[in-house]
């Protein structure tokens, strides 16, 4: 094999030069219909994919990569599965939208893991969510300790939501780093609370009543509240 066709091999493989000004009209027409069909699967498609749009876009994604790359694949079996995915699609985000029972079941419902200022460490479990990446989360939001929060959802999509006390009672602080002057939190009166999922402590307890922990600390409130 010459340098020059070594060379040929290494950019377009075994299709001639001219393959790749093909490539450029089957990506367009690819994309064109591309556009059509997650326009017809509705906006839902547009927002935080949740498990079915990934899928959807998983299988969009299998779908046209040969038919662009490969001289060998023609495209009209490409655009036969985008029309097919987008009116499974579709149909399917109708019969969500019928049917509450279909939607959670497809797309799953929100979880609460924060519960009266309190780690739920079960549905953390459940969620597959560790508590060092939701309180990395808490803190990203600016929350400080958690008696700021009433609940924290996670919705179907992944994100979480925050429901917060006007008032913030005295809780768990979820700094990075014990005592640290930065955080801007300060004891909350003699209160202590479980370590591990922010749950108050009794001066009788020998370990939480929620999760068993015995390590205990002494419970914050963020720097402007007053105790």
């Amino acid at each position: 094999m010459s340098p020059a066709e070594w060379f040929q091999r290494l950019l377009v493989g075994d299709s001639p030069w001219l393959f790749l000004v093909e490539v450029v009209y089957r990506a367009l027409i690819v994309y064109l219909f591309l556009l059509v069909a997650m326009r017809a699967m509705g906006k839902r498609m547009a927002a935080k994919l949740g498990i079915a749009e990934l899928a959807v876009i998983l299988m969009l994604g299998a779908a046209i990569s040969a038919p662009i790359q490969m001289p060998t694949e023609g495209i009209l079996p490409a655009l036969v599965v985008l029309t097919t995915v987008a009116g499974l699609q579709r149909g399917l985000s109708w019969w969500s939208y019928r049917s509450s029972k279909v939607e959670t079941t497809v797309h799953g419902d929100a979880v609460v893991l924060v519960e009266d200022g309190r780690l739920d460490l079960e549905r953390l479990d459940q969620t597959k969510i560790s508590r060092e990446m939701l309180l990395s989360e808490l803190r990203a939001k600016g929350v400080r300790e958690l008696g700021e929060l009433r609940r924290v959802y996670v919705e179907p999509a992944g994100g979480l939501s925050l429901v917060f006390y006007k008032r913030p009672r005295p809780g768990l602080s979820i700094s990075p780093e014990d005592g640290d002057p930065g955080w801007r939190v300060r004891r909350g009166g003699d209160l202590r609370v479980c370590w591990r999922c922010g749950a108050p402590h009794g001066e009788d307890q020998d370990a939480c009543s929620r999760c068993a922990e015995r390590k205990t600390v002494a419970a914050c409130l963020p720097a402007e509240q007053e105790a």
